[in-house]
């Protein structure tokens, strides 16, 4: 991403896209579709531990599915605007909170 001259908006855009390019997907969670349902489960030691599961609105499952696949944060977000027709800003804030999320859940590093 070229950001040109670095006003306080694009400063703050910056910083959270190196702090989301350092995180590591938890191995030990895999994503299934369940009666219709995007649901995120927790494998092996993590079962007893984690003792639930999470369920992602299909934009988040595409955000999941990007990320376990090694994308970046701005090739989830390109992934969300070819699906979804939204702007990069959206599509951009979007991948953010849902790695938010995903982190509060233990899902991601």
């Amino acid at each position: 991403m070229h950001y040109g001259l670095l006003n306080e908006r694009n400063k703050a855009e910056l910083l959270r896209l190196m702090m989301v390019s350092e995180m590591q997907m938890n191995k030990d969670f895999v994503l299934r579709k369940v009666c219709g349902l995007n649901v995120v489960l927790p494998t092996g030691a993590n079962v007893k531990e984690f003792g639930g599961a999470l369920n992602l609105n299909d934009t988040a499952a595409l955000i999941y599915e990007q990320l376990q696949a090694g994308k970046s944060v701005e090739e989830a977000a390109d992934a969300l605007m070819e699906a979804y027709d939204v702007t990069r800003e959206t599509a951009l804030a979007d991948v953010q909170e849902t790695i938010g999320s995903l982190r509060e859940a233990g899902v991601v590093a």
